[in-house]
């Protein structure tokens, strides 16, 4: 079971949702567990995604995370999970693995396939803070030790109604992430059109001269 599986089954209360104080409390028991605002919001100060916000905004951020330590093949969250949520990569290495071939449920993939592997002052997970019911489509592992910086979404929640500009920015930054990421895919697609492209007129031109 995936840590973040973990954390909802023992904070979720069906009536009331997900009750941050059990979620906090889960995050923190683990032996790892350090909190040094200073030091993470020096860290967050070298991420391209808070160049909007202030070195004061930084460190009242920073008091809303979560640091955990995570040992190699450890699984973060797995895939289909409900999201909680958005990660920061202090130290190490995570890789992110589609554990099935989407087009065929059915077919399971034996230890997954990795799609990207993240290191050090990357992030992931950024969705379940903006889609409520998010599911997670894709698993995130520990590649090797690694330390996250984690905000979940009753963190969210508290920081828009304490620190609303804060806020603002948090999701002004997400957004770009997604928007870019969205952009990123976009090209993608369109080159592999062309290439389909161009292939096809290759087997036409073939058929045609035989």
């Amino acid at each position: 079971m995936s840590y973040e599986k973990k954390l909802l089954d023992k904070s979720i209360d069906q009536s009331q949702g997900l009750d941050v104080s059990l979620l906090k409390f889960f995050w923190q028991i683990n032996p790892f567990f350090n909190s040094d605002s200073k030091s993470e919001a020096s860290f967050l100060r070298k991420l391209k995604i808070f160049d909007l916000f202030t070195d004061i905004e930084l460190w009242n951020f920073s008091k809303y995370l979560h640091r955990r330590t995570f040992e190699k093949g450890e699984v973060i969250f797995s895939e289909g999970d409900a999201g909680v949520g958005f990660y920061f990569i202090q130290q190490g290495t995570v890789n992110i693995v589609i554990e099935k071939n989407h087009a065929d449920p059915e077919d399971q993939r034996k230890g997954g396939s990795v799609v990207v592997q993240l290191n050090k002052n990357n992030y992931f997970g950024e969705l379940a803070l903006l889609q409520d019911k998010h599911s997670r489509n894709a698993t995130a592992r520990a590649a090797s030790t690694c330390v996250l910086l984690g905000i979940f979404k009753p963190d969210l929640d508290h920081l828009i109604y304490e620190k609303p500009i804060i806020a603002s920015k948090l999701l002004q930054s997400i957004s770009l992430i997604v928007a870019n990421r969205l952009y990123s895919i976009t090209q993608e697609v369109r080159v592999l059109k062309e290439k389909l492209r161009v292939s096809e007129e290759k087997r036409k031109s073939k058929k045609d001269e035989s």
